[in-house]
């Protein structure tokens, strides 16, 4: 029996008496605290331990043996078919086979937990699922699927697991098994910790800070499958405009290229005949551009023929190998020789697992079958040890490159898959092709939680889903006059934005990702611009549109929390074990979380209206909320007073989600709703002491590592009523005066103004 306690502790269970390094993949170097198991202990327990309080018990280990093999190419000369599929263009080779290329071992490990614990993280998945305790979860790559090896436990401990093969996760009668595909030696590390805040820091310790994106990215994002052209683009840019709505940033999704140059990272001059002309025009008015680029390239094309001559393909002979750095070089130079030095602001990385070999038949198979399917497959082309980290190396990549070409742009780089440690890479997770169900729906705000528990920041989704509908999408796509959708493509609104059943899902669904890491509105189907949702004076587009203001409103506060996230490894979308674990309720509420310190967001996941073909429903226009114990709440709208501890039925008109503001914040706003992100206003609530800081930089480059940058600390006393602001730290420009809105617990608000010059200051209420 070992016990062993301390911040973080490193175990290595070895086959062979052999410790090897940490893998280079997941986590730091760094020195830990480290526990060996070699052969003839595999059942001996390791205990952990917290304040001589047992929280953790390793019970035994396995190996097995088990070989490692890789598609390689018969003949030396491969016939291809490229086959059109839902999830893009692909080709395959007709005359590959399995080859063995070394030898390693498949893992299993057990644990001992308490009956009492919850278990977070693993990343996201599918189903919804928050509290990970008597189920058992696949964790491979796919679309919609990104798993993360770690978890985390109410009792106040973390697991990251130094593995980049497939797993498998079980728990049942309080014992966690999992079972590791390929590796060496089973190296895993405990955080023990109090709150989550300190877990999460553990995790990134172990794996990375996360970067800073450029202000734009939390600003709104307008994405749809897809802009056709250039005037296409430009004329939806003039469009938000026109009508006053901002917008930080346009999205083109595939097809920037040449017909039949699937990939190939080359614009097709017809439909774009000049890129940094209309780059030049979208950067005048503050707005970016993303541009959409693909791992596997058309076999014929300029990239793929510059790829397979310098032997960097997979052996389908259209993906290329992340894995090896010279091809990461060459997809650089690639992405570099029109796109970034045409203007593009940030990827759109699509596709990243890059084989989903169950993205298809009307029928969804069994979880196990479609991880056999995808280990089948994944471990063809890469090294079973490493088979769920080609995201991770594609992104580095990326980084890596743009970094030493360019320090005036941040990189951002919205991906479909990823591992711990891909927050250094200036990455945005996203959940994948979803479709459009309130089911999804609510779904998706379990697994946003998982996966920022599990130590990633930047999490988005498809506002309004990807799939509208089912059945005319997809006969659209698939040039088919008849036949059904595939599994995945089974949204319930035909019509798209024609159907009030989808704008009121749509309105929702826009309304929770208002307070979301990056607010992106993406999907096929039916377009998603606000004024395909109504005009001026209707519902679901003044909503719309009152929801991405306030987006502007809050990019002062929501940038000083993307500082905190780099600065102090914090998570801006908060499960409300972070903040309230003391409160037994929230342990498994999926349904709300906490965007920052100030705002708790309980976003209505049910029609209220209209059900689709536009059914009207007769049902309640009201919510239930449950405001956690241990602090007081505001209405958002209203400014009443709600204690905490309670659950509340309030009003949830289509124009509003419940939204509560936490007594004794301090939140900087713009009210002008202005792209530059500087705040104007600060509100604080009264009925508790705060504290915010709130952070300033030019939002683009990395000057702010330099000391170009203005951090003001802000705390308000409670019992004397009294703001006060500490002296600047940094060279950047900050406000002179700030307009003051206090709110007061009696529904009262009083207003003011305080001239700040950089040294400390204060506001009395009184």
């Amino acid at each position: 029996m070992i016990k062993k306690t301390g911040f973080i502790t490193r175990v290595v269970c070895t086959p062979d008496g052999l410790v090897r390094e940490p893998g280079m993949t997941i986590t730091e170097p760094g020195t830990y605290d480290t526990v060996v198991c070699t052969p003839g202990m595999e059942k001996e327990a390791v205990i952990f331990e917290n304040h001589k309080t047992q929280f953790l018990v390793q019970t035994e280990y396995e190996f097995t043996p088990r070989e490692i093999c890789r598609f390689m190419i018969e003949g030396g000369k491969a016939r291809i078919v490229t086959k059109k599929t839902i999830d893009g263009e692909r080709s395959f080779v007709e005359n590959a086979a399995t080859v063995k290329t070394g030898d390693s071992y498949s893992c299993t490990l057990k644990f001992k937990i308490s009956g009492e614990e919850a278990i977070y993280g693993l990343g996201q998945h599918e189903k919804g699922t928050y509290n990970y305790r008597n189920t058992k979860e696949y964790l491979y790559q796919n679309n919609m699927q990104i798993p993360m090896p770690v978890f985390l436990s109410s009792a106040g401990y973390a697991v990251v697991f130094d593995a980049d093969c497939l797993m498998t996760y079980e728990e049942a009668q309080n014992e966690i098994r999992l079972d590791f595909d390929a590796a060496d030696q089973i190296n895993y590390y405990v955080i023990a910790g109090e709150g989550f805040d300190r877990l999460v820091e553990g995790i990134r310790c172990l794996t990375g800070k996360a970067v800073m994106l450029p202000r734009w990215a939390f600003g709104y994002i307008q994405s749809k499958e897809r802009y056709v052209s250039q005037e296409d683009i430009l004329d939806t840019w003039k469009e938000f405009k026109d009508r006053q709505i901002p917008l930080s940033c346009l999205v083109l999704d595939w097809k920037s290229w040449e017909d039949g140059k699937w990939g190939n990272k080359i614009m097709d001059k017809n439909r774009f005949p000049d890129l940094s002309s209309m780059t030049e025009r979208l950067h005048g008015d503050d707005t970016a551009f993303m541009v959409s680029i693909w791992p596997n390239m058309n076999r014929g094309c300029e990239n793929n023929r510059e790829m397979l001559e310098a032997g960097k393909l997979l052996a389908n002979l259209s993906t290329y190998d992340a894995f090896d750095p010279e091809a990461r070089d060459l997809y650089w130079r690639q992405c570099e020789q029109e796109l970034f030095s045409g203007g593009t602001d940030a990827w759109w990385c699509d596709s990243t697992e890059p084989f989903t070999p169950d993205w298809n038949g009307l029928e969804k198979r069994e979880d196990e079958q479609r991880y056999e399917l995808a280990k089948s497959e994944l471990t063809k082309y890469f090294d079973a040890r490493r088979a769920n980290n080609f995201a991770l190396a594609h992104a580095k990549g990326i980084y890596e490159h743009q970094t030493a070409a360019c320090r005036e742009k941040r990189v951002v780089n919205l991906t479909r898959s990823g591992s711990l440690s891909i927050q250094k890479y200036g990455t945005v997770l996203w959940s994948g092709d979803i479709m459009a169900t309130w089911d999804v729906f609510r779904r998706q705000i379990a697994e946003g939680l998982s996966m920022c528990m599990s130590g990633i920041p930047y999490w988005t989704l498809d506002i309004g889903a990807f799939f509208a509908g089912s059945t005319q999408g997809f006969r659209r796509f698939s040039n088919v006059r008849e036949g059904e959708a595939p599994w995945f493509w089974q949204g319930l609104f035909e019509k798209g934005v024609q159907d009030l059943g989808y704008r009121e899902l749509y309105t929702r669904w826009l309304q929770m990702g208002t307070f979301l890491p990056v607010m992106r509105s993406h999907g096929t189907d039916t377009p998603r611009e606000p004024w395909n949702l109504g005009e001026p004076g209707e519902k679901y587009y003044d909503t719309i549109v009152s929801y991405i203001r306030f987006r502007y409103k809050m990019l002062p506060y929501s940038y000083s929390l993307a500082h905190m996230v780099e600065e102090d490894s914090y998570t801006m979308f908060r499960s409300l074990m972070f903040d309230f674990a003391c409160d037994p309720q929230v342990k498994n509420m999926a349904g709300e979380f906490m965007y920052g310190p100030a705002y708790l967001v309980c976003p209505v996941t049910k029609a209220m209206e209209y059900g689709p073909e536009n059914e009207k429903l007769k049902g309640p226009q009201s919510w239930e909320v449950y405001l956690p114990a241990g602090a007081q709440w505001y209405h958002q709208k209203k400014k009443e007073l709600y204690a905490g501890g309670r659950t509340y039925e309030v009003e949830a008109p289509v124009t509003w989600q419940p939204v509560f503001i936490r007594a004794g914040s301090i939140i900087p706003v713009d009210s002008k709703c202005g792209k530059k992100g500087i705040a104007d206003t600060i509100e604080v609530y009264e009925g508790a002491d705060g504290r915010f800081l709130y952070y300033m930089d030019n939002g683009m480059d990395y000057r702010y590592r330099e000391g170009q940058y203005a951090a003001i600390s802000m705390q308000y006393d409670d019992e004397t009523k009294t703001l006060f602001l500490d002296k600047v730290q940094g060279s950047y420009n900050y406000p002179g005066t700030f307009g003051i809105r206090f709110y007061r617990k009696d529904g009262t608000l009083k207003k003011g103004r305080l001239d700040y010059r950089g040294k400390t200051a204060s506001y009395m209420f009184g």
